[in-house]
């Protein structure tokens, strides 16, 4: 067991068979390579990608399927071979979101998707050559283009929740400190 204090979390433990290696780091992060996958809630389609190596680190992830079905990540084998990626089926691609005070303007870094492996536990930050992706992809605006899809309304619900959710902790927060000032 790997025990982390976090800024997020508080300490954690994390098993050795779950923690995530990323041998090249991140864009801007390459000293940290060990990350671990936390759920943000139970149902949410949102995770958590925290380092184990500076425990004030932490990134939001989703799956970019989820809101643009037709996102596509063409790689070479030169390119994910430190992967060693032996069938299709065990790759998993996320993108890191930035969510701003107004959930409703949430972006997704399209242009440098992770690719992890599931079976050895290895991932990778890959910057893709298509010029279609951008790295502050509007995720409401691809919501709208597919809101036919169920998946585009569980990211809307659970961009919804979190709007709700951070309302109700600046309320908290509020009548926090008006009980203090008195």
């Amino acid at each position: 067991m790997i025990k982390v204090n976090t800024t997020r979390f508080g300490e954690i433990e994390v098993k050795e068979d779950d923690l995530i290696e990323l041998p090249h780091g991140l864009i801007g992060f390459p000293e940290l390579k060990k990350y671990v996958l936390l759920d943000h809630d139970k149902d949410s389609p949102f995770k958590w990608l925290q380092s184990l190596d500076d425990g004030g680190i932490a990134f939001v992830l989703i799956n970019p399927l989820l809101f643009k079905p037709d996102y596509m990540v063409e790689v070479s084998e030169e390119e994910i071979g430190d992967l060693d990626l032996k069938k299709e089926e065990d790759a998993v691609i996320s993108v890191i979101l930035s969510i701003p005070t107004n959930p409703q303007n949430m972006t997704a870094n399209l242009k440098a998707p992770l690719v992890f492996n599931l079976k050895n536990r290895k991932g990778k930050q890959l910057v893709l050559r298509n010029d279609a992706y951008t790295t502050r992809h509007n995720i409401m605006d691809e919501i709208k283009k597919h809101s036919a899809t169920s998946t585009g309304v569980s990211v809307q619900e659970a961009i919804e929740k979190a709007k709700a959710d951070k309302e109700s902790s600046q309320q908290t927060a509020k009548a926090a400190e008006g009980t203090t000032k008195k």
